[in-house]
């Protein structure tokens, strides 16, 4: 709806409403009971005790950074109004219950409860209304916790992949170094191209010349 419809005459219930006037009363109306306001603490509430309620809940969920502590924070919000919305419902019904128990002093303290319930909305209030803002702030507080456990479940499966890949470096077998090329030994093994001493002498020994020995032979005889 544009700014222009919301301006309409028609959608001012009596003669001379403009907006201007209108937008205190409409903080102070959210004011009344807090159930709509922004704000978490009113006037009235104690300080101290809502940061006894979120110590405790800091306590038991033990946020370790700065999402947990949102989600927690958003508990202790939620579990506060609900608090709140309670607290004034019992309020209500007990104011009237007090007013009626004068007007039928016949009824016993369940059938005064009952008629309470019945006729609170005479008063102005409506346990309809306490019920529909307690459902909602029951609702919030259930969504702040399971966003709070869907994020422990992903840092825990964050956590356990990076634990898991830590395990898999540390077991891995480092790949095998190369083996160094073998050093030739000094050995007295000649090379195949080349024959042996020993056959070089043998090869010598093996010309005999009958004529070198006969040449010998005969300068011996000669001497004699």
């Amino acid at each position: 709806m544009g700014s222009h419809n919301r301006l309409h005459p028609r959608f001012f219930p009596t003669r001379g409403y403009t907006p201007a006037r209108t937008q205190p009363a409409s903080n102070t109306n959210r004011l009344n009971h807090g159930f709509r306001s922004s704000t978490v603490l009113l006037p009235g509430d104690d300080p101290a005790e809502y940061e006894a309620l979120l110590t405790d809940l800091s306590e038991h969920f033990g946020p370790t950074d700065l999402t947990d502590t949102r989600f927690v924070r958003e508990m202790a919000d939620a579990e506060w109004r609900l608090r709140r919305v309670r607290s004034h419902m019992e309020s209500a019904l007990s104011r009237h219950i007090l007013t009626l128990a004068p007007q039928n002093p016949a009824l016993d303290e369940l059938d005064l409860q009952s008629l309470a319930v019945e006729t609170l909305h005479l008063t102005g209030c409506s346990c309809a209304t306490w019920l529909r803002y307690e459902t909602k702030f029951e609702r919030q507080y259930d969504r702040a916790y399971n966003a709070w456990g869907r994020y422990q479940a992903t840092k825990l499966r964050h956590s356990t992949a990076e634990i898991d890949r830590d395990i898999e470096r540390s077991c891995a077998i480092p790949p095998a170094e190369p083996e160094p090329a073998p050093v030739p030994l000094a050995s007295n093994v000649q090379n195949p191209g080349s024959p042996p001493d020993n056959a070089q002498h043998t090869s010598s020994a093996s010309h005999y010349s009958p004529s070198a020995h006969t040449g010998t032979d005969t300068l011996l005889q000669d001497a004699h």
